[in-house]
């Protein structure tokens, strides 16, 4: 049974920005089809489902098409819902365990009510040849190093893009891909515009995991371990990192935009699924 759910957008920059995710808290175990039903019908970018598991939680996040094994910005949201139903104490860490490992979020003690994702800090590798990984629009010049992260392609410039970028069909690029190109704004931090093959993502992408590099870069050029991000996109988001030397801390300010009781009793627990649900 679904005890409450909760539409929060995170890293909010204004009225309906920063990421949206649907939190579903649980009272117990409810089958996978039935769980993945649910996120098709709201159709709502990543939808998380919360049970009290251990000393955290268990989590797990579907999209329309299917389980994510990572939840992204969609943890932050539901650390939130925790906090506000007392489910966990408000001043202290919040532990989800995912399908592929745990995640730590924490309150944010100067963000007005906002939480913090914590990531390794790690220092990504150069690409010796990304003049022939560029996008059209951008020129070796204008780079001033080209980090990968996974699958994707971090692109750090000294100033905004002039030209209008497009991935080419024929690059090197999977559907999977996701350039990132980021620029400083003033001292404070950096700017970032995100693209795959298809366009300029209209959204926060739900995969944060790229600032645990790229935040290191900029506060390493900029000499600041407290860095302002704004993800300029149809959907803007504003973040900020905190860095030390083995943690970035990407934190920010959410809003609530409903909160509801469901009226869901038929949704009935599964025997055959594992005990993290």
């Amino acid at each position: 049974m679904i005890v409450k759910m909760f539409l929060i957008n995170t890293f909010i920059d204004g009225l309906f920005s920063g990421g949206q995710a649907l939190v579903a808290i649980l009272r117990r175990r409810i089958q996978a089809h039935l769980l993945q039903a649910l996120a098709w019908e709201l159709k709502v970018p990543v939808t998380a489902y919360l049970l009290p598991y251990r000393e955290g939680f268990a989590a797990r996040y579907f999209a329309a098409a299917g389980e994510i094994h990572w939840g992204g910005y969609a943890a932050l949201a539901a650390a939130k819902a925790l906090y506000l139903t007392g489910l966990a104490p408000p001043d202290q860490p919040v532990r989800l365990e995912g399908l592929s490992g745990s995640a730590l979020v924490r309150p944010s003690a100067d963000q007005d009510g906002g939480v913090g994702l914590v990531l390794p800090s790690f220092p990504a590798a150069s690409q010796p040849d990304w003049a022939q990984s560029l996008p059209d629009g951008l020129a070796q010049a204008d780079v001033l190093d080209f980090l990968t992260v996974g699958p994707h392609r971090l692109i750090c410039l000294a100033a905004p893009p002039k030209e209008d970028i497009h991935i080419p069909a024929s690059s090197s690029a999977t559907s999977e891909t996701r350039f990132i190109l980021s620029w400083p704004q003033g001292e404070a931090g950096y700017e970032l515009r995100c693209f795959k093959i298809g366009g300029e993502e209209a959204a926060l992408p739900l995969d944060l995991n790229f600032h645990s590099a790229l935040a290191p870069f900029w506060g390493e050029r900029l000499g600041r371990n407290r860095l302002d991000i704004s993800h300029l996109a149809f959907r803007p988001a504003l973040l900020r990192a905190d860095l030390t030397a083995s943690e970035v801390e990407l934190s920010g300010k959410l809003q609530i935009v409903y909160k509801a009781v469901p009226i869901l009793n038929e949704l009935a627990e599964d025997e055959t699924i594992s005990n993290t649900f």
